[in-house]
């Protein structure tokens, strides 16, 4: 019994140290948690509403998929009161939806396509004492952790929050400190055919500091 004691003693002890080890260091579990900042990829969408007098859908060049140039002519309308009308491509991008096909009536307000911009964003949540690290336009490497083979491309910084977007009360209360205010930061990204909206990315603060 004195010997089982004394074992598992001994390997309470080493766990101990072994433990305080990594937290001086950094390298414990919640350090790395708290390095790793993860938001959602998700891509600038627009719809296409027609904005004149009814007519009809005398031609239309845009298909589900299809990348488009800023400018492009997507649909042609007839309409009887203003005669001719075309729509275009706010902007390079890819067609996510069209509504409309040729020889359809359509009136003001109607959606006739969605429009994706070829570049992708994240919104992170960081902290005051990490916002510091971060400043407009500087690049900033993202991760995509969960893919069969983890990616990583390069990003942007577009946009940092003049004002703090909410309390972490959690993390204050456990640590014994005033709230902690979360600086709301935007990311740019160009797409690629690895990357698709609602996929899972990662920025480490650390690789930042470092």
């Amino acid at each position: 019994m004195k010997l089982k004691a004394g074992l598992y003693i001994g390997i309470a002890m080493v766990l101990i140290v072994g433990g305080s080890l990594l937290a001086v260091k950094g390298k414990d579990a919640v350090s790395q948690a708290e390095s790793r900042k993860q938001g959602i990829l998700e891509a600038e969408q627009t719809t296409l509403f027609y904005q004149n007098s009814p007519g009809t859908i005398a031609e239309a060049g845009a298909s589900e998929g299809d990348s488009v140039k800023e400018g492009e002519v997507l649909f042609k309308v007839k309409s009887a009161g203003e005669g001719d009308k075309e729509v275009l491509a706010p902007y390079d991008g890819l067609v996510d939806r069209v509504n409309v096909e040729k020889g359809d009536q359509v009136q003001a307000g109607v959606p006739l396509a969605v429009v994706q911009k070829n570049t992708y964003y994240t919104d992170l949540y960081i902290q005051e004492s990490e916002i510091q690290q971060l400043e407009v336009n500087q690049s900033i490497d993202v991760h995509f952790p969960y893919l069969d083979q983890p990616t990583q491309v390069k990003g942007s910084v577009i946009s940092i929050s003049t004002a703090p977007q909410f309390a972490n009360l959690r993390m204050s209360r456990e640590k014994g400190q005033a709230d902690l205010s979360m600086f709301l930061v935007r990311i740019s990204m160009d797409s690629n055919t690895d990357l698709l909206p609602g996929m899972t990315a990662e920025v480490k603060i650390d690789e930042i500091t470092d």
